[in-house]
């Protein structure tokens, strides 16, 4: 037998069973959380980045993978001025960026922003009755405007907006006014049937998010969940929604506006309101203040 023979026959063995050393966890757990860091640090520097069009309340989204199908929603760490931690699934790629149509741009001396703009999903899952369709009590009404005004002492919140006799879509809305100008939040309702968590889940990226919302779970199974800021037209509206999703299948939906209702005016149907004016260049509330409102909502009898 010559040495090429040999070598063959050294070689036609079975391959050694592999093994797992600590060594080797050790570097593979090194490697992933770099890799997370690194990450992180991409992220940031979108964020500082996006700091430049001077909008701090601007959707920005750090690049990464596709949206997950089931999301974890587990938290992960809690570093913002919600206090909440954002829903643990990756973010949405930016398919372009918005800017206001010609049609209806900013007022004269307003800064126009360019905001990422991301996919608005579809609801996979029905609801019992559309939120816009449930009709509010008034004692609740007025239980939630007083909530408002305790949860928000540092502004100045009117009494109920007007109201149309043959609005189709059911809302409650009041007007917030600061320094800044005068905006609103609006209050709309709905019913489903599951789980808070189901539908939370379901309702993450039907906002037209790119990062992920901020979500809390309150000690009854209330899910309330936060969305990012976006942008719509006319006049370049700006746009925050707040859902509360409860056990017992209410669902309450806070919609915040850089317009009030100084801003509109019936349609001549009656039947919707119309933008006129342009309202105030930012939303009346920072993240923070408006998180105030969904946990003192949901517990309103």
């Amino acid at each position: 037998m010559n040495i090429e023979d040999e070598l063959r026959g050294a070689l036609d063995v079975s391959a050694p069973p592999p093994t797992t050393t600590l060594d080797l966890v050790v570097k593979r757990g090194r490697r992933r959380v770099f890799a997370q860091r690194a990450g992180a640090v991409l992220g940031a520097f979108a964020v500082v980045a996006g700091i430049g069009i001077g909008a701090a309340t601007l959707n920005l989204a750090a690049p990464g993978p596709q949206q997950a199908d089931r999301p974890d929603a587990g938290p992960t760490s809690v570093e913002n001025s919600v206090g909440w931690p954002r829903v643990n699934t990756p973010p949405q790629i930016p398919y372009g960026t918005w800017s206001p149509a010609s049609t209806a741009p900013p007022p004269v001396g307003r800064a126009v922003l360019s905001m990422p703009r991301c996919d608005i999903a579809q609801r996979k899952w029905a609801m019992k009755v559309p939120v816009g369709s449930l009709q509010l009590n008034d004692e609740y009404v007025q239980k939630w405007i007083g909530t408002v005004r305790e949860r928000l002492p540092e502004l100045q919140v009117s009494d109920l907006a007007p109201k149309l006799d043959g609005e189709r879509y059911l809302e409650n809305a009041v007007d917030l006014s600061d320094s800044g100008g005068v905006g609103s939040v609006r209050l709309a309702a709905g019913r489903f049937e599951g789980t808070p968590l189901q539908y939370a889940d379901d309702n993450i990226w039907t906002s037209g998010d790119c990062q992920p919302p901020y979500r809390t779970t309150l000690p009854d199974g209330t899910i309330v969940q936060l969305h990012g800021v976006r942008a719509a037209e006319p006049f370049q509206t700006l746009l925050q929604i707040m859902e509360v999703f409860r056990p017992d299948g209410l669902m309450l939906q806070l919609e915040l506006t850089n317009y009030s209702s100084k801003d509109l005016l019936p349609s001549k149907e009656g039947s919707f309101w119309e933008r006129v004016g342009a309202g105030r260049a930012t939303l009346p509330l920072t993240e923070e203040q408006f998180s105030r409102l969904g946990p003192a909502i949901a517990g309103v009898a």
